[in-house]
């Protein structure tokens, strides 16, 4: 999941959670519909304690649809063969994180496309609810009417064909399927997502220098920010699962079995390693077991006056368990690793003995080289 997000429940092996951020559209959203738009509708008065409850219904009836949404994307995944692994509601909605990308483009195509269908899917029964209870039963109309229309336009906006968006993959399958190379599908995808994210970032700005709309333009550029961004890292992501697919761990990790002991000085670590070495962390061994990771931000939590006496077994990471990869893993799953557990490095283990340690920077290195090269 996202970081700073927090786990709500789990579905079919899928974590669903929300992010910190989920709580400023939720608050907006009340407010917007529990202080203004369900007020303006003609011929329906409630009192305000009623227009505010429905707010946060309508709004937390509105995340449920998100959430529907991505289960679809995540089950038609699992069907097709891919692992879901979670889905993260935030600000602007909500994301799945797949295990991998699609090996085909029929598989691409029809994880893409269940999403907004499902939405349209969602907009039906709401939409006969509020023609039911229209004039009869006002607050439950006002909620099914509004869920009926934000799940068309969700459906809509995420077939807009511009990528990561639903219907970016979509093209992106298409352009796949033409070409037959996923990296010149994804930067054409990308290509068409940067300039609708370029095209509503202009609306925005017309919305607030022309419309003197700042809530409604402001929310429009950031959402363009999102995508533009969004379409640069997923073409970042494809050159690095296509240059690193069949690479190993020892492939790019200096083998080093150099290790400090757990009792050896903070300032003797420094001196003797650290310093001459040019090294930002060393593995912990003891008896040839290798025990922790000790790095520079461990030991900035040591006052100076006091590296003399205190210890590395002291400071060093790993002690409530070690983080590592066997020689031969993959880099893609070290590098899932790496930023799961936000690490600079990992220690790299061949038949249960140190081999080395991968850095982000020995991976960067690499794929650089490796994209200069065309390898």
């Amino acid at each position: 999941m996202l970081q700073n997000s927090f786990r709500l429940f789990t579905i079919r092996g899928i974590e669903v959670g929300i992010h910190y951020s989920w709580l400023i559209i939720f608050g907006l959203l009340t407010w917007s519909l529990g202080g203004f738009a369900f007020r303006q509708v003609p011929g329906v008065t409630l009192t305000d304690l009623e227009y505010w409850i429905l707010g946060v219904i309508a709004s937390l009836l509105l995340f449920v649809s998100v959430l529907i949404h991505e289960l679809a994307h995540s089950f038609m995944a699992q069907a097709r063969g891919l692992a879901a692994k979670s889905i993260t509601l935030f600000i602007f909605g909500g994301v799945s994180n797949l295990g991998g990308e699609a090996k085909k483009p029929s598989t691409e195509f029809l994880v893409a496309i269940v999403g907004p269908l499902t939405s349209f899917a969602l907009a039906v029964p709401a939409g006969l609810v509020w023609a039911a209870t229209w004039g009869v039963e006002d607050r439950i109309a006002l909620v099914a009417g509004y869920l009926a229309v934000i799940n068309v336009i969700l459906g809509l906006f995420n077939l807009v064909p511009g990528f990561p968006l639903d219907g970016g993959r979509v093209l992106r399958a298409i352009l796949w399927t033409a070409t037959g190379n996923v990296r010149r599908a994804t930067e054409g995808a990308a290509a068409v997502g940067k300039v609708i994210a370029w095209g509503l970032f202009a609306v925005g700005l017309v919305r607030i220098l022309g419309a003197g709309d700042l809530f409604g333009g402001i929310w429009m550029a950031a959402i363009a920010w999102f995508l533009h961004n969004a379409a640069s890292s997923s073409v970042q992501q494809v050159v690095f699962e296509t240059r690193l697919r069949r690479v190993r761990a020892r492939d790019i990790t200096r083998p080093d079995e150099t290790g400090v002991w757990p009792g050896l000085s903070i300032a003797e670590l420094i001196d003797d390693y650290l310093l001459p070495r040019n090294r930002r962390a060393m593995p912990v061994v003891d008896n040839d077991r290798l025990v922790g990771v000790v790095t520079v931000s461990d030991l900035r939590q040591v006052p100076v006056a006091e590296r003399s006496r205190a210890t590395v077994a002291q400071v060093m990471g790993g002690r409530d368990g070690l983080v590592t990869v066997d020689a031969d893993t993959p880099v893609q799953r070290a590098v899932e690793l790496l930023t799961e557990h936000d690490f600079e490095q990992l220690p790299v283990l061949e038949e249960g003995r140190l081999f080395g340690m991968l850095t982000r920077a020995d991976v960067m290195r690499q794929l650089q080289l490796r994209e200069a090269l065309d390898v």
